[in-house]
């Protein structure tokens, strides 16, 4: 299905995650600068990027709340998914960038690291912050999940809402990677090399690399204008077929549109006994059922056709009823 969050709640864990971001940058960054340590430096970076990656994701999602108007019928949903991609570029960029190249300078030009009481405090500090963000982001997914019977796995897989689902694998990125910090600097003090500390700061560039091209690849799809799973298509043309009146229904396809609408557009077989009332009340019935099913539907077009025709064929938008 394509699930998502409301928008109260993705505007609130986005400006949580961001407020948290800005003092943990300020509050690692101090740590880094005290006790020479690379891996923390990395953290300051994905810090950085991460509140770059909030301001844009806020950006988006007051953005994407915008009402239809003539210039865009279909309203801004989108607008959520461009800045998304913005935000995955920020993690790519000033997050793994920065921490690959931090561990790559470190390795040919190693540094004492000290101070190790100062870099424990402020991680044990920031991993608080980071696990209260990400629970407040999660919170409405594990609600959203539970009302519909399904794992948070799964729902985070069918959401179409990319700040939230931004925000859920960022916050779990700095989760991880203050926890490999931590281990690079533990083993650092244990065996008195640098290396491990350079090898945690290569680990969380990698970590947030994984992270940023999940990402764009989520939002590439959304933004190409991404369907839904064959099983909710099949579902909906079940549905569409159990209403009294319908023969068939040739052709049916559903596109993401924002991330909380979706256009769903086909073809209907009718009974020829049908008049032209009959028809128009049998497709708003379709309709009225598949929001019942997924109100995340916004529109529904549905083309009456005396037989099934390629999916090319130009559609006469004068005979479709039953959009929103």
């Amino acid at each position: 299905m394509a699930e998502t969050i409301n928008v109260g709640a993705t505007r609130r864990s986005v400006l949580v995650s961001l407020v948290v971001n800005c003092a943990e940058t300020l509050a690692v960054g101090a740590a880094a600068f005290v006790t020479g340590s690379v891996a923390l430096r990395a953290q300051t970076t994905a810090n950085c990027a991460d509140v770059a990656v909030e301001v844009f994701l806020f950006i988006g999602v007051l953005s994407s709340a915008r009402p239809p108007d003539e210039t865009h019928p279909l309203g801004y949903g989108r607008e959520r998914f461009f800045w998304s991609l913005f935000a995955a570029l920020g993690i790519f960029i000033g997050g793994s960038g920065f921490a690959f190249t931090d561990a790559i300078h470190s390795g040919l030009h190693p540094s004492p690291v000290d101070h190790y009481p100062i870099a424990y405090l402020v991680l044990a500090l920031t991993l608080v912050l980071d696990v209260f963000a990400l629970e407040i982001a999660l919170r409405p997914l594990r609600k959203l999940a539970a009302g519909r019977g399904i794992s948070l796995r799964a729902l985070g897989q069918r959401s179409t809402d990319s700040a939230a689902i931004t925000v859920i694998v960022g916050g779990g990125c700095a989760v991880i990677s203050t926890i490999v910090a931590a281990l690079g600097l533990v083993v650092s003090q244990v065996t008195g090399s640098t290396t491990p500390d350079t090898v945690s700061s290569a680990l969380i560039g990698l970590i947030l690399l994984v992270a940023s091209v999940l990402l764009l690849q989520t939002t590439r799809e959304l933004l190409s204008g991404r369907g839904v799973p064959l099983l909710m298509l099949h579902e909906m043309i079940q549905i569409i077929s159990a209403q009294q009146g319908v023969v068939g229904v040739p052709d049916l396809f559903a596109v993401v549109v924002g991330p909380s609408s979706l256009i769903v557009d086909g073809d209907v077989i009718f009974a020829d006994e049908l008049n032209v009332p009959a028809v128009e009340q049998t497709i708003i019935r379709s309709a009225a059922a598949l929001r019942e099913r997924w109100p995340t539907i916004e529109y529904v077009y549905l083309t009456p056709v005396s037989q099934a025709r390629p999916r090319r064929a130009v559609r006469s938008r004068a005979r479709i009823v039953g959009g929103k």
